[in-house]
């Protein structure tokens, strides 16, 4: 039978009653005169018949109340350039490139509002030209590109 690595698990504690559960914090170190320390997430690569593992970023289901909100962002800068911030879908070599998607949330109730809206915008300056904004399909050198 085929053998696994160990399980790394941090899970904050569970309370019961009316309480919330535990936070889990991880972060790297603050830098007092110099730069703060990097967090890398990842998943190790693949052996040679294998598939790399699924990095999942999930909020947890509610009944009653809200779901958690997953947010990305970089941090802003007082006297250099912001973060950026890069979503990239790996490709494929013998077979398709991977897909991103992009979706906004369904409501499905009879008493529920609008579907979540999706807005897709660049960055404004008050001095500049504002950031460009682009949408663009695939092409192929022995097929059609991809539609829009």
């Amino acid at each position: 039978s085929a053998l696994s690595g160990g399980t790394v698990q941090l899970t904050g504690g569970t309370t019961s009653g009316s309480n919330a559960g535990a936070d889990v914090v991880v972060s790297s170190g603050s830098g007092i005169a110099t730069s703060s320390g990097a967090m890398t997430v990842k998943t190790a690569n693949a052996g040679t018949s294998g598939v790399s593992g699924d990095l999942s970023i999930n909020t947890g289901h509610a009944t009653s109340g809200n779901s958690g909100d997953v947010t990305i962002s970089t941090g802003s800068s007082t006297s250099g350039v912001g973060g950026s911030a890069t979503i990239s879908v790996g490709s494929g070599n013998s077979g398709v490139g991977g897909a991103l998607t992009l979706s906004s949330g369904d409501t499905s109730s009879a008493n529920g509002g609008a579907g979540g809206a999706l807005s897709l915008s660049s960055g404004s300056s008050e001095v500049n030209a504002g950031g460009a904004a682009m949408l663009s399909a695939g092409s192929s050198s022995g097929a059609s590109g991809g539609a829009l």
